[in-house]
């Protein structure tokens, strides 16, 4: 991708910022469209956080799927491994693996109880998707070796889960961690952490599908290596 899509002045220029505009409308419209082969439903909408100030969570907000081409691209499932996506929301993660018939068992944990509702409706008719609905603090994540996050916690509830991690898990993970910008530096050097991939997304098919850049990160954890 050109540098130049990635400098400030260049997304912040008003008839730019007018495609941009555009641009996301158009990538939501697709977006509903698949939505609806999979789910039965449109998860485009999103939902405003309710536990921001008192627990550090985020908001719902579905991941485009030409994103997640992007953040998938060359991973293997197997039907031995299991996935969460933490912070699920309405579950876009998880529509996108259906589509790409992932043989995994899939899981998503979501705090916002209506938020979750949501998801299990249409979640129900999979026999290999489950959502729960509570506190990801809460879970042991022994059950799983593959992590999704979508920047689910604000940084220093992000920290706390690291350390949730670290000192709980007793087998190597693999997390895949969307919009890193603000935490996943943190991650850098860790003891027990290798970062494998970090790329920066902002266009595709010709069209922008996010306000501005935004960045993921792909790791391994080893508690091994601790």
């Amino acid at each position: 991708m050109l540098k130049f899509l990635y400098k400030k002045k260049f997304y912040s220029q008003f008839l730019i910022r007018k495609f941009i505009s555009l641009s996301v409308r158009i990538s939501n419209m697709f977006d509903g469209m698949k939505d609806r082969k999979i789910c039965g439903c449109s998860l485009v909408k999103y939902v405003p956080s309710l536990y921001r100030e008192t627990m550090g969570a985020t908001g719902s907000q579905s991941t485009c799927y030409w994103t997640l081409d992007r953040i998938f691209k060359d991973s293997v499932f197997e039907s031995t491994d299991s996935f969460i996506d933490v912070g699920c929301g309405k579950g876009r993660v998880l529509a996108y693996m259906l589509k790409k018939h992932y043989p995994c068992a899939m899981t998503g944990i979501e705090l916002n109880a209506e938020v979750a509702d949501f998801a299990k409706k249409w979640a129900s008719k999979y026999d290999n998707v489950n959502i729960i609905c509570g506190n990801a603090f809460e879970l042991d994540f022994n059950d799983y070796n593959i992590l999704f996050m979508g920047r689910p916690f604000e940084p220093e509830m992000f920290y706390k889960f690291i350390a949730k991690l670290e000192s709980e898990l007793k087998h190597p993970i693999k997390l895949y961690y969307w919009v890193d910008q603000q935490s996943g530096n943190y991650l850098n050097d860790r003891k027990g952490w290798e970062k494998l991939r970090r790329e920066k997304i902002f266009i595709s098919h010709g069209l922008f599908m996010f306000h501005n850049p935004q960045r993921y990160s792909i790791w391994t954890f080893s508690p091994y290596e601790k």
